[in-house]
């Protein structure tokens, strides 16, 4: 009996011995990932993957980031977040065995992945989303304007004025616009431009020209003015720079926004309509491996 006993004690100091053992293994063990994560600076832990301080900071490089911590905490924010979405990408792509199909490079599984994600189903268009689609983005495919002007520009008197621009320059104009004015009654436009025209910075189109390639010349608020006129009427003097134009619309063109325009641009649609769906759902995809997913953000 008493040998019995003192081998169950026996087997019971053992016992504990190896679970003091296993729980120091355990305290060293993690202890050491602690160090190597502290040492290592992590700004994340993505499924027991680190990110590291320098990946971190290698990554906003790349992008052309250039940042300071104290002052851009958002855009750090942004940062990381995008940085633990490729990472939750590149785990997705080892799990579909993407990387067994020669990857080269990180970026290059990511895309993979998102073209999985993309084509599991593909998109079913009706005609009655695709129309509510278009009304819903209509200024998107707002047709383009053209326009046809000529121009006359006068240079202020005192370049160097404060009051450039204002009434009181160009009341000092005022004797030579009224002579303009008045000749453009019985001579051709062009005429008197070359009489008068002091434009020395660059040369107006002598054509239809898209409104957009008016704003790059004259800016939104002076092509505005100029398709606001009517045909062949004379607009007052405009400011720019350091004078003023004169304009003289001779063309407007503008395409119907109707049923054929529509047809037009129906191609364009679907892809912008296909690339949206495309893009809630790599959204929702991502939200969900973030929802199944153990990830730590540390502070900056």
């Amino acid at each position: 009996m008493t040998k019995i006993l003192n081998k169950n004690i026996l087997i019971f100091i053992i016992a504990i011995i190896i679970g003091l053992t296993l729980i120091f293994y355990e305290t060293i063990s993690f202890n050491d990932e602690f160090l190597q994560l502290k040492n290592r600076k992590a700004v994340a832990l993505v499924n027991d993957v680190v990110i590291s301080e320098d990946q971190f900071l290698k990554y906003a490089s790349n992008l052309g980031a250039d940042i300071q911590p104290e002052d851009d905490v958002e855009i750090l924010e942004l940062l990381l977040e995008r940085m633990i979405e490729e990472e939750l990408l590149v785990q997705r792509g080892i799990e579909l065995d993407l990387h067994k199909k020669d990857i080269g490079v990180r970026k290059e599984m990511i895309k993979q992945v998102i073209d999985f994600i993309i084509q599991v189903e593909k998109n079913q268009i009706s005609e009655e989303d695709l129309k509510d689609f278009y009304n819903k983005n209509i200024g998107k495919y707002t047709p383009i304007q053209k326009i046809q002007f000529q121009s006359i520009y006068i240079n202020s008197l005192n370049q160097e004025s404060v009051l450039l621009g204002t009434e009181s320059d160009l009341k000092t104009l005022q004797p030579k616009l009224l002579k303009l004015y008045d000749e453009l009654n019985t001579k051709d436009f062009l005429d008197i431009k070359y009489s008068y025209d002091e434009n020395n910075f660059f040369e107006v189109p002598d054509k239809l020209i898209n409104i957009k390639d008016c704003n790059l010349l004259f800016g939104k608020s002076i092509c505005n003015q100029i398709a606001s006129l009517n045909i062949d009427e004379v607009s007052q003097p405009i400011f720019f720079d350091n004078g003023y134009f004169i304009f003289k619309l001779l063309d407007q063109i503008k395409q119907e926004v109707d049923e054929n325009y529509y047809n037009e641009i129906r191609e364009k649609i679907i892809f912008d309509y296909n690339n949206g769906l495309d893009d809630e759902k790599l959204k929702n995809y991502l939200k969900y491996l973030k929802d199944n997913s153990e990830i730590i953000r540390y502070s900056f």
